[in-house]
């Protein structure tokens, strides 16, 4: 008999494998490297932290995407994590010390603008993420009141007279604006926004012989006796305006005349012929005109806008244009809707879906709406460029976005395998979104508001050329010349806008 000894063997329970680290990519942008050091390290990084790591040259740019550095993930893991602390702890203390510029401005109650005034001026510390220093805030607000800049509305609330009467006191010369900026209203235009130095305004209010009582005490509907003090005071503008009309009237030429309110002083500009009077001869009937010649030296000819206005008249002629819009897979991806409309008559030339390659992002999707569903069926772009070809040859290609659109359609074209031809040369392209900042003097991005649907910004976008094309300020045409008069303008000084754009 044998004996058969049986070892009961222990149960060992199985110890969970810790988590695998999540798998990022070779190098990213400032944003999702911060993401990555902070699962990493388990602290608050952000892309501010990121930056500070650059600057100290702790990490350098290892590629770029769409124009955005890219920095390497494996020198990011080798940071050290006490410097990375520091960098962090000193950047949340500065936003605790401090404060975005529209909540300074709210904080000591001045425009926004005054904020971004005095940190140019040095006088708030500007740090990290455009913030400003509170201390300064507040010492600020103790020490320099009188100097913050204010609208029209609260300048009328300070002499405690109507807003509608404050036009007189600009009238009477008492007081110009310190600052004037374009002010976004709506999806489509912008405002002109004149502010005052509240000081200035503050002095007006012991100005000798003014009698500013009889001026609040003005029941609603009735004149102000302060337009007594300006009642002088259109004589320029009526000059002006009459010179215009005759210079018209004379070349056959339709004429445009701007008060501009950040100089103060009127610009002139006017439809180009063959024909027509040159820079030269339109400044020498200027200078010699009984009227308006003493205001010569106040009126600029030939500004910014009007050189503007005159190429958007070329562009809207027969034949001469169209205007392009693209929807993408993402910012600077695909096209996945294009349109042309043509810029004489805004009719459609070509809308339609195109399927792309890759997948909608959701961000892209969010915006325009258009999904992967919607371009299955739709034909790929290289059986859609041919008529891209025909509607655009010969014509200039005027785009809201030139740098996108036209990046957008040359992508594509190469990831077809076929030739750009004439889409490629950049002088075939018109970016209407730089001319019209331009031609408002703003230097801001301006928004379109079309709807985000290629057809719908395409035909927005021709607005706006249409609107550029209409010059600014006063619009004055010829007038038919009257038998046996050539020369039918009116006298200088007598105001004829035949239309007020």
């Amino acid at each position: 008999m044998t004996n058969t000894t049986t070892t009961a063997e222990a149960t060992v329970p199985e110890q969970a494998s810790p988590p695998a680290e999540k798998t990022w990519p070779e190098a990213l942008g400032a944003t999702r490297l911060a993401d990555m050091l902070a699962e990493i390290t388990g602290e608050p990084v952000r892309a501010l932290d990121v930056e500070v790591l650059v600057e100290r040259e702790v990490l350098a740019e290892a590629d770029r995407y769409k124009g955005w550095p890219l920095y390497s993930t494996e020198a990011a893991r080798e940071v050290d994590v006490e410097l990375l602390r520091t960098i962090v702890a000193e950047r949340m203390a500065w936003f605790e010390a401090s404060l975005p510029r529209d909540a300074a401005a709210e904080r000591i109650g001045w425009h926004w603008s005054d904020i971004a005034r005095m940190g140019r001026e040095g006088r708030i510390t500007i740090g990290r993420a455009d913030r400003y220093l509170i201390a300064d805030l507040d010492k600020l607000a103790a020490e320099a009141d009188g100097e913050q800049y204010i609208t029209a509305q609260a300048a009328a609330d300070v002499l405690e007279i109507r807003p509608s009467d404050w036009r007189y006191v600009e009238a009477a010369g008492w007081i110009e604006p310190a600052e004037i900026y374009e002010k976004e209203v709506g999806r489509r235009r912008s405002v002109t926004v004149a502010l005052y130095r509240l000081g200035d305004v503050r002095d007006l209010r012991d100005m000798p012989g003014v009698d500013w009582e009889a001026a609040r005490g003005v029941a609603k509907g009735k004149p102000s006796p302060l337009r007594e003090y300006a009642k002088l005071a259109p004589t320029r503008a009526d000059a002006v305006k009459g010179f215009c009309q005759q210079l018209a009237d004379r070349h056959g030429t339709t004429v445009w005349a701007w008060h501009s309110p950040y100089s103060g002083g009127w610009e002139l500009d006017w439809a180009r012929a063959e024909d027509g009077p040159t820079k030269e001869t339109v400044r020498a009937e200027l200078a010699a005109d009984p009227v308006v010649g003493s205001y010569a030296d106040e009126i600029t000819l030939c500004p910014t806008w009007g050189r503007i206005t005159r190429r958007a008249r070329q562009l809207l002629e027969p034949g001469a244009a169209v205007v392009l819009d693209t929807e993408t897979t993402d910012l600077y991806g695909q096209t996945i809707e294009l349109a042309v409309v043509d810029a004489a008559t805004g009719k459609v030339l070509q809308d339609t879906l195109v399927k792309p390659t890759v997948p909608i992002t959701e961000g892209a999707r969010h915006v325009h709406g258009i999904s992967d569903e919607d371009v299955a069926d739709a034909r790929p772009f290289e059986e859609v460029l041919p008529r891209l070809r025909q509607v655009t040859k010969d014509r200039v290609i005027c785009a809201y976005s030139v740098d996108f659109d036209r990046s957008v359609i040359l992508g594509d074209v190469l990831r077809a395998g076929k030739k750009p031809g004439h889409l490629e040369p950049r002088e075939s392209w018109y970016c209407l979104m730089e001319a019209y900042a331009a031609w408002l003097g703003s230097n801001r991005w301006l928004r379109l508001g079309g709807g985000h649907r290629a057809a719908g910004d395409a035909l927005a976008a021709r607005d706006v050329l249409i609107r550029m094309s209409q010059g600014r300020g006063n619009t004055f045409i010829p007038r038919p010349a009257a038998p046996g008069d050539p020369m039918a303008g009116p006298p200088a000084g007598t105001a004829l806008a035949a239309a007020d754009v």
